[in-house]
């Protein structure tokens, strides 16, 4: 597939009416894609269509892609956060066309879209090599849940899975996530979930966290808390995701908000398992201290100085980052969208570097980026 240099032009003089009007046009793709391909609802996290994060998020990757249409390496990080998720969840070359029908040659939007997703598939291809030549393999795969336990208010619950048939299982970084799938009212349902520890060779452990009060109410956790028990079988793909410890990091802050500590406890344990834990600093942020997952596991690995819980009306104020950090600290954020944005803003009075900012989303991460594609839209895609 390839772009002439007129085709270019197109989609960068058009890339001024993605911005202003790309949720609007993504919702009505999605609604009519999942009306000719249902089966497709399969594959989708329907909670996020509903509350319109997937149409934003595609949007913002269009967007993207067609102010950088010359220079789409620059993109590459955002690429393989979006290829991760892309295998976690079982696309396939096949899908894109769905998309997009690329055989129209003359029209510059197919040509952009054409070479996008051959970046994607090239990618995607890669990490279903690294799965090995078992097809079972790069799928979702059944899991016996041989422990359920609450580890805090919420509630939140810890699952540890096992494979039941013995067959491989695929090392993963601290950071990344294990994804879920369920099945309700006639469709499949799927959701990424933190791995809470450094991988231990026969064991998942991930955490969820009870969305009654959320609307939509989050269907995967919510069914999986109230219905699931130990013994039970689960459908899970293996390890993804880019997230993950700077290697030549001197200092490490993490802030957390709420069960955004699940991602950030496996980070802080991998530097306990490297000798380091004395180059990690922990700030969480919960309703109450029941409500902190993991405070009595995480004290025992860090120091008084190095642990700060804000409960309540404790707000997570300048003094203390100004406290904590130092001009290298890598910071790692994880929490509601609200809430990082709020640490973001923190850290831009304390003059931190932008580059030393690393920001894990419970929702598609290319719908909490600002200035890009308005979050705006007449349509549901659901």
């Amino acid at each position: 597939m390839s772009i002439t240099d007129e085709q270019k032009n197109i989609v960068r003089s058009t890339a001024p009416i993605l911005k202003e009007n790309g949720k609007e046009i993504t919702s009505i793709f999605y609604k009519h894609m999942f009306g000719n391909h249902p089966e497709l609802l399969d594959i989708f996290n329907q909670t996020n269509q509903k509350i319109g994060s997937q149409p934003l998020a595609l949007a913002n990757t269009i967007y993207f892609a067609a102010e950088n249409i010359d220079h789409l390496d620059v993109l590459m990080p955002q690429v393989k956060l979006i290829a991760h998720k892309h295998r976690a969840l079982t696309v396939l070359p096949e899908h894109y066309p769905i998309v997009v029908d690329t055989r129209d040659h003359r029209c510059a939007w197919a040509a952009a879209y054409g070479i996008i997703a051959q970046i994607f598939i090239d990618i995607e291809k890669q990490l279903y090599d690294e799965l090995g030549p078992d097809e079972q393999d790069k799928g979702f795969v059944p899991f016996t849940i041989v422990k359920k336990e609450q580890v805090a208010s919420g509630p939140i619950v810890a699952l540890t899975l096992e494979r039941p048939d013995h067959g491989k299982m695929f090392d993963y970084q601290p950071g990344q996530y294990l994804t879920l799938r369920i099945k309700k009212d006639g469709n499949f349902h799927n959701r990424h979930y933190s791995l809470l520890q450094p991988f231990d060779g026969k064991t998942y452990r991930v955490a969820i966290k009870d969305e009654i009060e959320r609307e939509p109410k989050g269907v995967v956790s919510n069914e999986i808390i109230d219905n699931y028990k130990e013994g039970d079988t689960i459908l899970a793909s293996f390890p993804a995701g880019t997230f993950a410890l700077i290697d030549d990091g001197k200092h490490h802050v993490f802030i957390a908000g709420g069960i955004g500590i699940t991602v950030l406890s496996s980070m802080i344990k991998q530097l306990q398992k490297q000798g380091k834990n004395n180059t990690a600093t922990l700030i969480h942020c919960t309703q109450t201290k029941e409500h902190a997952a993991f405070s009595e596991e995480l004290q025992s690995i860090l120091d008084k100085d190095q642990y700060y819980l804000l409960c309540g009306d404790q707000r997570l104020e300048k003094v203390i980052l100004q406290k904590v950090l130092k001009p290298d600290s890598q910071v790692y954020i994880c929490g509601s969208v609200p809430f990082m944005d709020k640490v973001e803003e923190i850290l831009k009075e304390c003059n931190h570097p932008s580059s030393h900012i690393h920001i894990e989303a419970f929702q598609p991460s290319l719908s909490v980026i600002k200035g890009a594609v308005k979050d705006q839209s007449t349509t549901k895609s659901l």
